[in-house]
């Protein structure tokens, strides 16, 4: 009676050795798999001093002005160029990026944000306001809150007058990965779904980015109109629109 139990605990151990040795090889996949799509991921945004994008910038703003609706229409070239780098309180390390447009075929410096990257994020702070552009590592639907960081009731002048671009976003979202071709040369791009068109008889918001791989941002659209002119329903928001904006950037060279 004996040899049999024996035997029997015996297997027990065979099986526990064999299934405890499939799961280490199962998890060593795993974390090299995980590692391998969190470096993949950092391409899509690829941050050293010295990178620099250019971005045709179309935009379109609706300013109410006493009852006159003025539209502004803004268009050119515009640069982004990573400068230097400093570090917070916290020791994050912080990269300064130069935003500049040409104008007579002289760039002039327009502002300065700044790019915090993280191994599971990177933040972008424009204008004293911190939105989280991108989480790590990069899939299909992974979805984030751009806004955590900030107020997103806090009201932004545009045109000097007071707007909630954030009011009510939603989280943003990869809606595809597919493979285009970016400057001649074929490369996985990711898209990304900030806010869905949301479109009501007195609001109108969406916003969309676009990233390849090894290049960074390659196109933005983004537009917030509001009217109460509730009898212009059926009308496009470039009609009825009186306060808001439309840009469209799409980028045009780097290095």
């Amino acid at each position: 009676m004996k040899k049999p139990y024996c035997l029997f605990i015996f297997s027990m151990l065979i099986s526990t050795v064999y299934f405890s040795s499939c799961e280490k090889e199962i998890d060593t996949d795993a974390v090299q798999r995980a590692k391998d799509n969190l470096e993949k991921s950092y391409q899509y945004y690829p941050i050293a001093i010295g990178k620099s994008w250019t971005y045709q910038i179309d935009s379109i703003y609706y300013s109410d002005n006493l009852g006159n609706i003025e539209i502004d229409t803004i268009r050119g070239l515009y640069r982004e160029t990573i400068v230097d780098t400093f570090k917070n309180s916290s020791d994050n390390v912080i990269y300064r990026v130069l935003k500049e447009k040409l104008e007579n075929n002289i760039w002039f410096v327009t502002r300065v944000y700044s790019l915090m990257p993280t191994t599971n994020q990177l933040i972008r702070t424009e204008d004293n306001t911190q939105l989280i552009d991108l989480i790590f590592p990069l899939k299909i639907n992974s979805t984030w809150n751009p806004t955590a960081l900030i107020d997103a009731n806090s009201t932004y002048l545009v045109r000097g007058k007071g707007i909630q671009i954030f009011k009510d976003w939603p989280s943003a979202y990869i809606s595809d990965i597919l493979e285009e071709e970016v400057f001649g040369e074929v490369r996985e791009v990711l898209k990304i779904q900030d806010v869905k068109p949301d479109d009501n008889i007195i609001l109108y918001q969406s916003s969309t980015r676009s990233y390849a791989s090894g290049v960074g941002m390659i196109s933005k659209e983004q537009a917030f109109f509001t009217t109460q002119k509730t009898e212009l329903a059926e009308k496009p928001w470039e009609e009825k629109a009186e306060i808001g904006f439309k840009c469209i950037q799409t980028l045009v060279d780097y290095k």
